[in-house]
């Protein structure tokens, strides 16, 4: 190795820096090896706290995750820079999404935290949330809704902020979809020659020892396997240890046994009928059982000559995004109904989506009304539950303080409502009510002049805010300065009017369209098409169908062709029903694969295709499946339309060489050419 050393070093002009390096030697190795070792290599030895990039090199093996308690201690330096409390809730909030939660990000993508250090961290997060008390602090924070429900998504009533635990497992399940979509990785190598040697990723097992990432990754795998498939193209994938079919992990229990000397099929290939890509189904319904043998003759084939695909089943192009393996793993922690956030009525859903898409709103006064909404604000009666220190009582009149009694029923707030510019008498707003969400749909559908959601949403900010003022005696607001509050956090008219001048710019500078688009484009009008046009759509309905049983799906797909001619315009229609598909837009692409196969038997040559569906056209206008950005479950149907369009493509050929055999041979060697170069860019 010496010697190695130094003949790179000849090479390159390049020397080790051996003040930084370092040797770490296993408990075998004598002290008298470690001397003679040190001579050859002037290094220190390596120390158990030594890091690399960030990390620990050495993990305690009773409990490796004792090392990264240092990334407690940088949530800890982090907080006493965030002073939380002279910040909204809004701001602590940008701030564990952009801070706190990206900390540990780094390290858990190499290692699942237990659930103890996870525990830890979002204690620090949600204290600094809630009342900014850090963990060294004898001091309790008052937390009026659970973290589940904050770290929820907030199309479903939470606040969106990424739950660790579900960030951990999902940097672990992407690493894992890495090495399975690449099994020529220099990592994937080496693990595979270390753990599993004669198996697959798909079908390793645990073998002790291991490493702390590759027992991560194992705890991952069957999330990897219950979302992962192989699309079938060229069939060169292993029958027994790849995830090609349904139930193709429980494949050996459904074989049909054989005489002796009887070799099975290895690949996927092998099931197919000589030179073609269709199922032998003689030979796999002899060596499998059913249902296993029907599941594998009704498996899709992508007519296509590129790799068999790696395809994840939870996104429409097939990859594992981090986004889509946080969900699932989220999905999972909520599965459990000890971790499941609370059931959010959906009329309350659909009021918070709409106020978090106000742009002309503060982030804390939308925050508010989350907390307002959802139950979360430290009112009398509620925060005084959980200490016998805060009054439940209201501060100005000595009665119960709720929602209800604060922002309306109360002297202070019924006087602010019935000032200028409001005019309205607030316990009126309230009758027939019970939850606050119900009063502000009933009041923003009133119609009111000065009714909008920003003005109700601000000035119930100011009375909040004008209630906190008078119980820390900081000042001592009156009704009506409630309103000039409110209307001071609207957003200045010019930053509207500047929005719209822009809109209005965006608007003049479209250019008209008088010209035939490129293809995958909108069409204005399909009276600029020359030629032959063949439009195709599709219905997916899910109920009422008479005789279609519930869940089901009823798919009808519809081709209408016009064939311009000498004695006038030949238009063909076609009606039919298909098999069901998943999603609407595979329905559109079954209804375009149909649409070219017509045109193939028809030879209808210099036909312009035409769909309603603008995410197809894009699809089909790349002229390549390979293409990450086509959905997985439409690329056999975009690979026969391919395919249609290139046989058409060759008979034009042929068509055009047969008219051009009486011209002379020098005209005819240009046209090869021209021809060539056109069945190339096909």
């Amino acid at each position: 190795m010496a010697n190695l050393i130094n003949q790179f070093c000849a090479i390159s002009g390049q020397t080790p820096n051996w003040s930084k390096s370092a040797i770490l030697f296993s408990s075998h190795v004598s002290p008298n090896a470690m001397q003679d070792i040190k001579q050859i290599f002037p290094v220190s030895s390596l120390d158990a706290n030594f890091t690399h990039l960030g990390h620990p090199l050495i993990l305690p093996a009773k409990n490796r995750v004792l090392a990264y308690n240092f990334v407690l201690d940088k949530f800890l330096q982090k907080l006493p820079s965030y002073k939380a409390n002279l910040v909204s809730h809004a701001a602590r909030l940008e701030l564990i999404r952009s801070v706190f939660s990206a900390i540990p990000v780094y390290y858990m993508a190499n290692i699942l935290f237990t659930k103890k250090l996870i525990a830890k961290l979002t204690a620090i997060i949600r204290n600094f949330w809630w009342t900014s008390v850090r963990q060294n602090d004898s001091t309790k924070s008052l937390c009026l809704r659970a973290w589940k429900d904050i770290c929820n998504s907030k199309d479903e009533g939470g606040l969106g902020v990424r739950n660790l635990k579900a960030i951990n497992e999902s940097l672990i399940l992407s690493a894992a979809w890495k090495l399975a979509k690449d099994p020529s990785s220099h990592l994937y190598l080496v693990l595979k020659a270390k753990y599993f040697p004669n198996a697959s990723i798909w079908t390793a097992t645990t073998t002790p020892p291991k490493s702390a990432f590759w027992a991560s990754i194992l705890k991952m795998l069957p999330k990897l396997k219950t979302h992962s498939f192989y699309q079938i193209t060229q069939g060169n994938i292993s029958i027994w240890s790849t995830p090609w079919c349904n139930n193709w992990s429980s494949i050996h229990e459904h074989l049909i046994p054989q005489h002796a000397g009887f070799v099975y099929p290895a690949l996927v290939k092998d099931l197919w009928l000589p030179g073609q890509r269709i199922w032998n189904q003689t030979l796999i319904f002899s060596i499998f059982q059913q249902p296993l043998a029907s599941i594998i003759v009704h498996t899709d084939i992508v007519d296509d000559e590129i790799p068999d695909l790696l395809c994840w089943d939870l996104t429409p192009n097939g990859i594992c995004s981090s986004k889509s393996a946080y969900k699932l793993c989220l999905q999972d922690i909520h599965a459990n109904p000890r971790h499941a956030p609370t059931v959010v009525p959906l009329d309350l859903k659909n009021l918070l989506k709409i106020f978090w898409k106000q742009k002309n709103m503060l982030p804390r006064v939308q925050t508010f009304a989350w907390r307002l909404l959802r139950k979360a604000l430290p009112t009398g009666m509620r925060a005084g539950r959980f200490s016998i220190h805060i009054s439940q009582m209201c501060c100005r009149c000595g009665q119960s303080e709720d929602e209800f009694h604060l922002f309306f029923l109360c002297h202070f707030a019924r006087a602010a409502w019935f000032s200028s510019p409001w005019f309205l008498k607030a316990d009126v707003l309230t009758q027939g009510h019970t939850t606050m969400h119900s009063v502000l749909i009933a009041f923003i559908q009133r119609n009111h002049p000065h009714g909008s959601i920003p003005n109700i949403l601000n000035f119930l900010w100011s009375l909040w805010k004008a209630r906190n003022y008078f119980l820390l005696d900081r000042n001592k607001a009156l009704p009506y300065q409630v309103s000039i509050a409110a209307g001071a956090l609207n957003l200045e008219p010019h930053d509207v009017l500047s929005g719209l001048s822009i809109k209005n710019q965006q608007v003049q500078h479209i250019p008209a369209s008088n010209q035939l688009p490129l293809p995958g484009n909108s069409l204005r009008s399909d009276l600029l098409v020359v030629g032959p046009k063949i439009y195709s759509d599709a219905a997916f309905r899910t109920k009422k169908v008479p005789g279609l049983p519930p869940g089901d799906v009823a798919i009808g797909v519809g081709i209408y062709i016009s064939l311009p001619s000498e004695q006038g315009e030949i238009n063909i229609q076609i009606q039919a029903s298909a098999s069901s598909t998943s999603t609407p837009l595979q329905a559109e692409s079954i209804a375009l694969a149909s649409a070219t196969n017509i045109a193939s038997r028809l030879n209808i040559m210099d036909a312009t295709f035409l769909t309603d569906c603008l995410t197809l056209a894009k699809c089909a206008a790349l002229a390549n499946t390979l293409d990450p950005s086509i959905p997985w479950n439409i690329r056999k149907d975009l690979a026969i339309f391919f395919s249609n369009i290139l046989q058409l493509l060759i008979l034009k050929c042929f068509i055009l060489l047969e008219k051009l055999m009486e011209l002379p041979i020098t005209l005819l060697t240009r046209f090869s050419q021209r021809i060539s170069d056109l069945l190339l860019c096909s």
